[in-house]
């Protein structure tokens, strides 16, 4: 389910021609190559040159977009306001190699103009910035207008100009006082000291002065050596350039808007030239064959063949595994997640928690239906949703990658909260029955207000928490479900018999005592030990009218102690088992499988069924905050409090629901049946945003697909 069928394909040709080859594998895309355990030492020269080329390329591009400030993806803000670029730049490709010289000759002429204007960017900011260190050198002795040079053509005398603090001056005064110390005022705060003495003395002066933080005045050389003459010019020069920089930093911004998608394509596709030529640079064979091994769809099998045709020796295989066990010693097998449509959106989740294995149940699908519903409930306001589901097609519409995925699962969640909100009758808090606009609607439709949260009454609380928690039931059932199925394919009958079905039959006999707890009034003593005659037991009585109280709380604990049990003698026989192929056991031993079975699966139960009592709970939060805000609205707030209310619950819960919606699969309902580890299938050729590979006609006339 939602998992594509692999085969394993070799590719046996010329190490010399191994380009030719990787043209093939890059136009076929659905290859994922397999690293050789004994790659070989002989490499094709040509290879490594066209390599070197694909990375130069692809440098020299990355960095003018990162002179340009162009981001890889856009972000949410951007996407929101301006949009993602949009827009495909089409390749027409006979071979990797003509593909590389295409990308080289686009991105001279591309980029040609973009070039020009950050180097001319670059210069300009380099020169900004040395007269603006001149400008804030000279600033505080601009007053001083006496020539420097003469100071430094002294040999026998040392003569030295500093700014200082006016402070500082009477203690740099008795550190020098053997020395000809003359001041100059520049202002309130400033000083201009000029300090004379031997030759000998510089080392001391310099000394002195550096304990203050104070450097000499040394203006560069090619500019003027008076420092009031150098300020003005400086100050000149930087007015000059800061209108310069301004002025290209508008046409950096026209450019990157005329050659965005453009420049991110070029990257795109040097990058994809880039690794594909890395990944398969060092297949396995001998000096003068290649051998290229990889694993395809096993859809791609006739294309694999018809690629490769009569100029090499192509092999497909079939991969001998039903579920990949990833075995020490024995090479992993990529996932390939199939999932078409609506359903792909929700890979994003799987993957947060890891890809199935090969061979292994792909819950993608599973969650695609699951998701909504958890998160309609939780969030359940017909106007949130409706918000909710327009952010989502914003994004979809807007954005690109997986930004776009993202807003297919927000429009998705958004239209669950929507019907959600016919569900409990809210729209934005307020009931539909108090809203003119919808009051007809909810007397002409009888499931609407079905789960009302108008009140919160202590009925309509227990009501919530009793759907919330069947859905749990429900939920962790069809993972006891999928742990069973995962086993029974492998072909582990011990821990299908010995462990699945009863985790099964315990979870649903532990359940029943709950409900019947429930019955009972609670009287959980009584109801095990007296013959008094109780009311229905919640659920149970309504399909199974004949069932009482007395008769569950009696039937219960011997089926609980039966597969607790079953279990640990399962438990015994797998680590015996264990031990005769010289394994280390999980368990821990006998106490191990003791304390597992009773104390943990048993509390591990009721823990895991309690906590989705938190659907219910986030909804009554959610119409708990809504109260809150519209009666501050109604009791004088203002619209200010009702619409900064609404998009704050907005903000706030809507994260909240998320989180908790995804903790309820990565903490309750995953742990019970997937492994999570699998492998990415990586494509040698990625989806592209910005480029379209078209492959060209063949020999027959036929347009290579």
């Amino acid at each position: 389910m939602g998992l594509a069928k692999l085969k394993k394909a070799t590719v046996i040709l010329p190490r010399m021609e191994t380009q030719a080859a990787v043209s093939k594998l890059a136009e076929l895309e659905w290859f994922h190559p397999i690293p050789s355990s004994s790659a070989s030492e002989h490499l094709n020269p040509y290879y490594d040159d066209l390599l070197l080329k694909a990375q130069k390329l692809y440098q020299e591009i990355d960095e003018v977009i990162k002179a340009l400030g162009i981001p890889a993806e856009a972000g949410v803000l951007a996407t929101m306001f301006r949009g993602a670029p949009k827009g495909k730049t089409d390749y027409h490709i006979d071979n990797i190699q003509g593909f590389i010289a295409d990308l080289e000759d686009r991105a001279a002429k591309e980029l040609e103009g973009a070039r020009k204007i950050i180097d001319e960017r670059n210069r300009t900011q380099k020169s900004l910035e040395e007269y603006s260190n001149l400008k804030a050198l000279t600033e505080n002795a601009s007053s001083l207008s006496m020539d420097l040079t003469r100071l430094g053509t002294l040999s026998k005398f040392y003569a030295g100009i500093y700014v200082i603090d006016s402070t500082d001056e009477a203690e740099i005064r008795k550190s020098l006082e053997d020395l000809a110390v003359y001041s100059t005022n520049l202002g309130e705060k400033k000083t201009a000291l000029t300090i004379v003495g031997s030759a000998e003395d510089s080392e001391r002066i310099a000394k002195v002065m550096r304990s203050f933080g104070i450097n000499p005045l040394q203006i560069p050389a090619n500019m003027p050596q008076n420092p009031n003459v150098a300020f003005s010019e400086a100050s000149a020069k930087v007015k000059e350039l800061e209108a310069r920089m301004e002025q290209l930093d508008k046409e950096v911004v026209k450019l990157k808007e005329s050659i965005i998608t453009k420049v991110l394509s070029l990257r795109e596709a040097a990058g994809m030239a880039k690794d594909v030529l890395e990944t398969t640079r060092k297949p396995g064979g001998t000096k003068n064959f290649a051998v290229i091994e990889g694993y395809i769809p096993a859809e791609m099998e006739g294309k694999f063949k018809k690629l490769a045709g009569d100029d090499y020796v192509s092999v497909v295989e079939e991969t001998g595994v039903t579920i990949d066990l990833q075995d020490a010693g024995k090479p992993t097998m990529p996932t390939l997640l199939s999932n078409k449509g609506y359903s792909k959106n929700f890979e994003l989740i799987t993957e947060t928690q890891g890809l199935p294995r090969y061979g292994e149940t792909d819950p993608t699908k599973i969650i695609s239906f699951v998701w909504p519903i958890f998160y309609g409930l939780m969030f359940a306001d017909f106007g949130h949703g409706i918000l909710l589901f327009g952010l989502g097609m914003l994004f979809r519409i807007r954005g690109n990658g997986r930004l776009k995925m993202w807003g297919t699962l927000v429009a998705a969640s958004g239209l669950a909260a929507t019907v959600g909100g016919l569900g409990t009758g809210e729209m934005f808090g307020f009931h539909f029955s108090e809203l003119a606009v919808l009051s007809g609607l909810a007397s002409a439709l009888p499931f609407i207000g079905l789960l009302s949260v108008a009140e919160l009454t202590f009925d309509q609380v227990v009501k919530i928490l009793a759907v919330s928690v069947a859905i749990g039931i429900g939920h962790l059932l069809l993972a006891f479900g999928l742990r069973l199925r995962a086993d029974w394919r492998l072909g582990n009958k011990l821990m299908v018999y010995t462990h699945d079905i009863p985790a099964i039959i315990q979870y649903l006999a532990v359940v029943s005592l709950i409900l019947t707890a429930i019955g009972a009034q609670y009287d959980i003593i009584g109801m095990f030990l007296s013959n008094k005659t109780y009311g229905p037991i919640p659920w149970i009585s309504d399909v199974f009218p004949w069932v009482t109280v007395g008769m569950v709380a009696r039937a219960a604990p011997p089926v609980i102690f039966a597969c607790i049990a079953i279990t640990i003698i399962g438990g015994m026989k797998e680590e015996k088992h264990l031990k005769a192929e010289g394994k280390e056991s999980p368990h821990g031993g006998m106490v191990g499988i003791v304390v597992e079975t009773v104390m943990v699966r048993t509390i591990e139960m009721l823990a895991n069924t309690i906590s989705y009592s938190r659907i219910g709970i986030m909804l009554l939060v959610h119409s708990a905050l809504l109260v809150t805000v519209n009666n501050s609205f109604e009791h004088g707030g203002g619209l200010a409090i009702l619409i900064g209310g609404n998009i704050g619950i907005m903000m706030i819960e809507g994260l909240i629901v998320y989180i908790q919606t995804i903790r309820l699969h990565l903490y309750e309902w995953f742990p019970k049946w997937y492994k999570s580890d699998g492998v990415t299938f990586k494509k040698l050729v990625p989806n592209m945003l910005y480029s379209n590979l078209v492959w060209k006609e063949d020999g027959s006339g036929k347009k290579k697909q």
